[in-house]
């Protein structure tokens, strides 16, 4: 979907937002609440404004559901939606919610312990992840640029391209790849998630 560009000068744009659900099954209803997180991830897929889903299996019959969506009122939308409050139920039938749900927006979607509403991976690392993650694009990308682009567009190339990367496909695998070490067992309280 493309973004649209008909806000009002001034009007702020909300920025995206990453629901996190942790749940445990029930015992003997692995199969039934693996079909319930398609019908979960389904949904949402279908949804407007939809970024993307993951589902993290952390043993021991604990699972978290990730939604990301382009705004926190797109995510909203799709939360009260009767097909997704119905899902809900379904689900509490199946397994038990071990967290409230969380809702993050921003950089800090990328470093949120799964689990721990309040728990984020320290500043300084997550200004060292997002500094690894863009510097070998921005130099990448500054070696193919063409030579005599105008300054304006070879900027806003690099950034929209770098931003794109981070946003969808660098920094999802590179939190899950580090997550160890961003939310080492020396925080109180948090714990690496095997992807």
């Amino acid at each position: 979907m493309t973004p649209t560009t008909d806000h009002p000068r001034g009007a702020s744009v909300s920025p995206p937002a990453k629901l996190v659900i942790e749940r445990r099954v029930r015992p003997g209803r692995e199969r039934e609440f693996e079909v319930w997180v398609r019908a979960l991830i389904h949904s949402a897929s279908a949804a407007n404004a939809h970024e993307g889903s993951s589902v993290l299996d952390a043993g021991g019959g604990e699972y978290f559901v990730l939604v990301r969506f382009a705004s926190p009122e797109a995510l909203d939308r799709w939360r009260e939606s009767d097909e997704v409050v119905a899902l809900s139920a379904d689900g509490d039938t199946l397994s038990t919610a071990v967290d409230w749900p969380i809702v993050r927006s921003g950089l800090e979607t990328w470093f949120t312990a799964p689990g721990h509403r309040s728990r984020v991976a320290p500043r300084w690392k997550m200004a060292l992840v997002t500094w690894c993650a863009l510097m070998p694009q921005v130099l990448l990308l500054s070696v193919v640029m063409p030579e005599g682009i105008p300054l304006v567009l070879g900027v806003g190339l690099t950034t929209a391209i770098s931003v794109s990367m981070l946003t969808w496909v660098v920094m999802p695998r590179l939190t899950a790849l580090l997550a160890g070490w961003l939310f080492s067992p020396d925080q109180e309280g948090a714990r690496a998630v095997r992807a």
